[in-house]
Protein backbone atom coordinates (compact mmCIF):
# COMPACT_ATOMS: atom_id res chain seq x y z
CA UNK A 1 0.00 0.00 0.00
CA UNK A 2 1.31 3.44 -0.74
CA UNK A 3 0.82 6.80 0.76
CA UNK A 4 -2.88 7.50 2.02
CA UNK A 5 -3.14 10.94 0.04
CA UNK A 6 -6.24 12.29 1.87
CA UNK A 7 -4.41 11.37 5.65
CA UNK A 8 -1.19 12.75 4.35
CA UNK A 9 -1.81 15.85 2.25
CA UNK A 10 -5.74 16.50 1.58
CA UNK A 11 -6.62 16.93 4.78
CA UNK A 12 -4.02 18.77 6.59
CA UNK A 13 -4.04 21.14 3.74
CA UNK A 14 -0.24 20.07 2.26
CA UNK A 15 -2.15 19.66 -1.04
CA UNK A 16 -4.75 22.62 -2.64
CA UNK A 17 -7.83 21.59 -3.51
CA UNK A 18 -11.43 23.21 -3.47
CA UNK A 19 -13.26 22.65 -0.76
CA UNK A 20 -17.06 22.34 -1.31
CA UNK A 21 -18.44 21.53 2.14
CA UNK A 22 -17.17 20.65 5.84
CA UNK A 23 -18.52 18.94 8.84
CA UNK A 24 -16.50 17.68 11.57
CA UNK A 25 -16.17 14.32 10.69
CA UNK A 26 -16.39 14.41 6.47
CA UNK A 27 -14.61 16.79 3.63
CA UNK A 28 -16.31 17.38 0.12
CA UNK A 29 -13.91 18.45 -2.02
CA UNK A 30 -12.64 18.78 -6.05
CA UNK A 31 -8.64 17.23 -6.55
CA UNK A 32 -6.00 19.73 -8.02
CA UNK A 33 -6.27 17.14 -10.92
CA UNK A 34 -9.84 15.52 -11.83
CA UNK A 35 -9.58 11.96 -11.91
CA UNK A 36 -12.69 11.17 -14.26
CA UNK A 37 -15.66 12.96 -15.50
CA UNK A 38 -15.73 16.74 -16.14
CA UNK A 39 -17.21 17.52 -12.89
CA UNK A 40 -14.97 15.62 -10.60
CA UNK A 41 -16.07 15.50 -6.54
CA UNK A 42 -14.89 13.70 -3.64
CA UNK A 43 -16.17 13.01 -0.68
CA UNK A 44 -14.47 11.61 2.35
CA UNK A 45 -14.43 10.87 6.17
CA UNK A 46 -11.23 13.31 7.85
CA UNK A 47 -10.59 10.62 10.28
CA UNK A 48 -8.90 7.55 8.91
CA UNK A 49 -11.59 4.72 7.30
CA UNK A 50 -9.75 2.29 5.70
CA UNK A 51 -12.95 1.29 3.49
CA UNK A 52 -16.25 0.98 3.64
CA UNK A 53 -16.15 -2.65 4.77
CA UNK A 54 -14.47 -1.08 7.98
CA UNK A 55 -17.00 2.09 7.95
CA UNK A 56 -18.90 2.38 11.98
CA UNK A 57 -22.40 2.93 11.46
CA UNK A 58 -22.51 6.35 13.23
CA UNK A 59 -20.31 7.92 10.51
CA UNK A 60 -21.66 5.66 7.66
CA UNK A 61 -24.72 8.25 8.47
CA UNK A 62 -23.16 11.53 8.26
CA UNK A 63 -20.86 10.65 5.33
CA UNK A 64 -23.77 9.18 2.87
CA UNK A 65 -25.20 12.99 3.65
CA UNK A 66 -22.64 14.55 2.49
CA UNK A 67 -22.10 12.25 -0.22
CA UNK A 68 -25.78 12.78 -1.32
CA UNK A 69 -25.73 16.40 -0.52
CA UNK A 70 -22.15 16.54 -3.61
CA UNK A 71 -24.51 14.36 -5.81
CA UNK A 72 -27.52 16.69 -5.61
CA UNK A 73 -25.19 19.82 -6.60
CA UNK A 74 -23.60 17.69 -9.23
CA UNK A 75 -27.12 16.70 -10.69
CA UNK A 76 -28.31 20.01 -10.10
CA UNK A 77 -25.51 21.19 -12.55
CA UNK A 78 -25.29 18.52 -15.21
CA UNK A 79 -28.44 16.81 -15.01
CA UNK A 80 -26.90 13.40 -13.30
CA UNK A 81 -23.87 11.77 -11.90
CA UNK A 82 -21.97 8.63 -11.25
CA UNK A 83 -21.55 7.88 -7.64
CA UNK A 84 -18.49 5.43 -6.60
CA UNK A 85 -16.17 3.73 -3.82
CA UNK A 86 -14.33 1.09 -4.24
CA UNK A 87 -13.21 -2.15 -2.27
CA UNK A 88 -10.35 -4.78 -1.67
CA UNK A 89 -8.30 -4.49 -4.33
CA UNK A 90 -9.72 -2.29 -6.74
CA UNK A 91 -9.28 0.45 -4.01
CA UNK A 92 -6.35 2.48 -4.93
CA UNK A 93 -6.12 4.44 -1.66
CA UNK A 94 -6.95 3.02 1.37
CA UNK A 95 -8.91 5.94 2.63
CA UNK A 96 -12.67 5.50 2.65
CA UNK A 97 -13.42 7.97 -0.56
CA UNK A 98 -16.95 8.71 -2.46
CA UNK A 99 -16.33 10.29 -6.07
CA UNK A 100 -19.42 11.99 -7.67
CA UNK A 101 -18.36 12.30 -11.25
CA UNK A 102 -20.71 13.59 -14.32
CA UNK A 103 -19.97 14.29 -17.93
CA UNK A 104 -16.91 13.03 -20.08
CA UNK A 105 -14.80 10.00 -18.48
CA UNK A 106 -17.55 8.46 -16.50
CA UNK A 107 -18.51 4.95 -16.91
CA UNK A 108 -21.77 4.72 -18.99
CA UNK A 109 -24.54 1.82 -18.53
CA UNK A 110 -27.46 2.95 -20.60
CA UNK A 111 -27.13 4.99 -23.68
CA UNK A 112 -28.11 8.62 -23.41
Amino acid sequence: MGPDWYCHDVIPGTVRVEVLARTANTLTFRPPIPGFGTDHVIVIPTRHVSSLLELDDELAVELLAAVKQAAAQVVALHGGCQVLTTVGDEQHNKHLHWHVAAGAGVARFVAR
